[in-house]
C-alpha cells in the first residue's frame, strides 16, 4: 500500500489529476531559501562570527591565539568613527524563545597600547540605530574580552543590551576602527547561568525556509518542516525534521531542485509542492508519538527517479514529507515544502 501510494504521488502531475480541486493555490508564509536563523539554547544564542558572510576589508585570522571556533575576524579598512553603517555591513538572523531585556556580549580584542584605540566596532539590532560598542577596562590590551558597552556620549557608556520581544531578531555589525577584532556574540538575559561559558558549542542553526501551502492532517495540524545544520555544501550537514505529523503513521522524504504545485495529489488530501524529476529516499519512516521525524541527509546522494545527484554550490532543492494518514483525511498528505539554497 505505501509503495503504491507513494509511486501514485511521484506520477503527482499526470492528466488524470488535472481535474481535482487546488487548495491554497497560492504559496503561504513563505519563508527566503537564504535563511540561516541561530536558535536559543538554554537560555543563550551562541554566534560565532566567522560564521557570517563578512563583505569588504572584514578578514579572518587565525594568527592571534585564544581565539574560539575556527577564527577570528578583524576589521582591516579605514577608521569611519563618523560614518555608521559605511562599509562592511553584514549580520546575523537569531530566534529568541522570551521577551524581555537581553544582553549582548561580544568577545573581541585590540592590541593598540592606548585602550581607547582600534577598540570599538558599530552595532545595530532590527534596522535599528547605529551604537558604537567597545571595550578599554584596564587589562583589555592585547587580551580577549567579553567588556561590551554602548557608547552614548557624555559618559553614558552602558552593557550593551536590548529590550527584544520573542521571535526573530537581527544583529548587524559595521566596520569602525582599523584593527579590531571579533570572535562570539553571546545574547542572553541577565541572569542566564553559565551565559558566557567558552565551552558553548555555537547555537543550532535552522536553515532554508518553509513554502507551499498545505490542509490540515487528521490531527487539525498542517504538516511542517524544518531544518538544521549549515547551507555550505563542503560541510554536508543538514537535517530534516518533520513535525505536527500524525503519530504512528508511515511516510518517506520526496526531493527536487524544481518548485511545483498541483493540489490533492493522487486524491490524497494533500498538495504536492514539488515539480521536475522528483526522487525519493528509500527508507520507510514512522512518525513518533510526539509527531516527529528527524533524518540527516547526504548533500552528495540525493535520489533521483533513476539515480543520484549531488549538490553543488549556487542550487537549491526542495524537500517534502509523504504520510499515510486515516481516510478521513484522504488516506495520505504531505508536509509543507522546505527549500535551501546552498553555497
Amino acid at each position: 500500500m505505501i509503495v503504491h501510494a507513494t509511486q501514485t504521488l511521484l506520477r503527482g502531475r499526470a492528466a488524470g489529476l488535472a481535474g481535482a480541486a487546488i487548495l491554497f493555490a497560492a504559496p503561504a508564509l513563505a519563508q527566503s531559501a537564504d535563511s540561516t536563523v541561530f536558535l536559543e539554547e538554554d537560555g543563550v544564542v551562541v554566534i560565532a562570527l566567522e560564521s557570517g558572510n563578512e563583505p569588504g576589508a572584514w578578514n579572518e585570522s587565525v594568527s592571534t591565539p585564544g581565539y574560539l571556533g575556527e577564527a577570528y575576524i578583524r576589521w582591516d579598512g579605514p577608521n569611519l568613527f563618523n560614518q555608521p553603517g559605511a562599509a562592511g555591513i553584514f549580520g546575523f538572523d537569531f530566534e529568541l524563545t522570551q521577551g524581555g531585556n537581553h544582553i549582548f556580549s561580544l568577545r573581541n580584542r585590540h592590541e593598540n597600547p592606548d585602550p581607547t584605540e582600534e577598540n570599538d566596532v558599530w552595532m545595530r539590532v532590527d534596522g535599528g540605530q547605529w551604537i558604537k560598542v567597545f571595550s578599554n577596562m584596564p587589562g583589555s590590551v592585547g587580551a580577549w574580552t567579553w567588556e561590551s558597552r554602548f557608547d552614548f556620549g557624555h559618559g553614558n557608556q552602558p552593557q550593551a543590551s536590548y529590550n527584544l520581544s520573542a521571535g526573530l531578531h537581527r544583529v548587524e555589525f559595521s566596520g569602525r576602527s582599523f584593527g579590531f577584532k571579533m570572535d562570539r556574540l553571546h545574547i542572553y538575559r541577565p541572569g542566564t547561568p553559565g551565559a558566557l561559558n567558552e565551552q558553548r558549542d555555537e547555537s543550532t542553526r535552522r536553515i532554508g525556509g518553509r513554502y507551499c501551502g498545505m490542509p490540515p492532517n487528521s490531527t487539525g495540524l498542517v504538516t511542517v518542516m524544518d531544518a538544521f545544520g549549515k547551507r555550505s555544501v563542503a560541510d554536508n550537514d543538514v537535517t530534516l525534521r518533520v513535525s505536527q505529523a500524525p503519530p504512528g503513521q508511515f511516510g518517506l522524504f520526496i526531493v527536487s531542485d524544481t518548485d511545483g504545485f498541483t493540489g490533492n495529489i493522487g486524491g490524497t488530501g494533500g498538495n504536492l509542492c514539488l515539480g521536475g524529476q522528483i526522487g525519493r529516499y528509500t527508507v520507510i519512516e514512522t512518525v513518533d508519538p510526539g509527531g516527529i521525524v528527524e533524518r540527516s541527509i547526504d548533500l552528495t546522494q540525493v535520489p533521483r527517479p533513476s539515480t543520484l545527484a549531488a549538490v553543488q554550490a549556487g542550487e537549491t532543492w526542495r524537500w517534502q514529507f509523504w504520510h499515510r494518514d486515516t481516510p478521513a483525511a484522504g488516506n495520505a498528505n504531505l508536509s509543507r515544502g522546505y527549500h535551501i539554497r546552498f553555497f
